[in-house]
């Protein structure tokens, strides 16, 4: 059993201070509120080039703080990409608005114009443009589409922490960006998330709502942090080799699950018995988002270098898609592999075997949910990949170079061409 070389299938990454970080704020009462807030929303808004971020506590909390500021008509009709993290157009029907799914790209995962375009109708009051897997969409040609109709723009960057188009960063092309600090994001801030708005008025709303939204509690904060803390630790690659990947092959010897997301209806079910609630960024997540400001681009850039290496090492290899990207913008947030789904199962298995960790991906084709069995959809959607032929590999550059290029051989083994 490989206990040394191993890969996890997820790295939390946390920037060098953040338990030094967590000490001081509990030392000095300041886990809840204090100055860190405002000057992380300063320094983010300066990095990503916009006049305006506001902090919450969580992704979802920013989503539904960016909705609501756009002050849409109720019942409005929002667009969607049909393979997307389902809790956001969730939020948007507990809030509402009617989500409708667009078809997505077969090769990028991601939404284009032509995917968008014939499900606008009069009732249309946003599109949600979304970077998938640390890609940008066509932005560009999204927005122009929502101009020419007069349609809101809401940038989804969970995903796309740093992403840029053209030199300019995405979430500042729409009315709104939408930020995560999740664990499993390429930015985490011991949880956390952001919206950023160029537009005045979206601005003021924003402002009045969080200014009446509650901060976590302090016992809910630490405990996070404390969880977040150790699952770093446990996915540093040394660390995971010794600790929770001998339990994951045991759970595979055993045909046990391994250790999976709770993801489509199920994960629906869970949230669907919770009220949305905008809360504000807590002082403790601020403070960590700071450090992670001044590391971010490096981490992007050290994740971009493994993925190029991977998809070097791995060349051609028939029944399996790697990530395709035109530009040099592609940050990597993770990295997709498609293969049949029928076969997905059998090349993560074997993977594990030998030391590779992966994960089945939390997207889901939402059109296939019992939750938006309602939604509007494509007549005839263009052929796009389904969840189940989605394996994802992490290509953080906590990985070692040795390391993705294992991973590669034995992709390629598996598939039976040399390694």
């Amino acid at each position: 059993m490989a206990s040394f070389g191993t890969i996890p299938r997820r790295c939390v990454n946390l920037p060098p201070g953040t338990l030094r970080a967590l000490a001081g704020c509990l030392y000095r009462h300041t886990i809840q509120a204090g100055p860190a807030l405002g000057l992380f929303q300063q320094r983010m808004a300066q990095w990503l080039g916009v006049p305006y971020v506001f902090g919450t506590s969580m992704g979802r909390s920013a989503f539904q703080l960016a909705l609501e500021s756009l002050d849409l008509d109720k019942g409005a009709e929002i667009i969607f990409p049909a393979l997307t993290f389902p809790v956001i157009p969730m939020i948007a029907q507990m809030l509402g608005y009617t989500p409708v799914f667009c078809a997505v790209d077969a090769e990028t995962f991601n939404a284009g114009p032509q995917h968008i375009a014939p499900m606008i109708t009069a009732r249309t009051g946003a599109i949600v443009a979304t970077h998938l897997f640390g890609q940008a969409c066509p932005i560009h040609d999204v927005v122009a589409l929502a101009g020419q109709r007069g349609i809101r723009v809401i940038e989804d960057c969970a995903h796309a922490c740093g992403v840029r188009v053209d030199g300019r960063q995405v979430g500042t092309f729409g009315d709104v960006g939408v930020f995560s600090f999740a664990e499993g994001k390429n930015m985490p801030c011991l949880g956390g998330g952001a919206i950023a708005t160029g537009d005045e008025a979206v601005a003021r709303r924003a402002e009045a709502i969080v200014a009446k939204a509650p901060t976590p509690a302090t016992t809910t904060l630490v405990r996070t942090a404390f969880s977040i803390w150790t699952k770093w630790l446990l996915t540093r690659p040394v660390i995971f080799g010794l600790t929770a990947y001998p339990v994951l092959r045991l759970q595979l010897c055993c045909g046990r699950p391994l250790m999976d997301s709770t993801i489509g209806d199920e994960l629906l079910e869970d949230f669907r018995h919770a009220t949305p609630t905008v809360s504000r960024m807590a002082n403790l997540q601020a403070t960590i988002g700071l450090l992670q400001l001044e590391h971010i681009d490096a981490f992007n850039a050290g994740a971009q270098s493994n993925a190029q290496l991977l998809t070097t090492t791995l060349g051609t290899v028939p029944g399996i898609a790697i990530p395709q990207t035109q530009d040099d913008n592609h940050i990597y947030v993770y990295y997709p592999l498609t293969t049949a789904p029928e076969k997905r199962d059998a090349l993560r298995h074997c993977l594990l075997r030998h030391g590779v960790d992966s994960k089945i991906t939390d997207m889901c084709d939402c059109t296939a949910l019992a939750a938006f069995r309602d939604a509007t959809c494509p007549a005839q959607k263009p052929a796009s990949p389904h969840e189940a032929s989605l394996l994802e590999i992490c290509v953080y550059p906590t990985i070692p170079a040795q390391h993705i290029r294992r991973a590669a051989r034995l992709i390629r083994t598996w598939a039976g061409m040399p390694a």
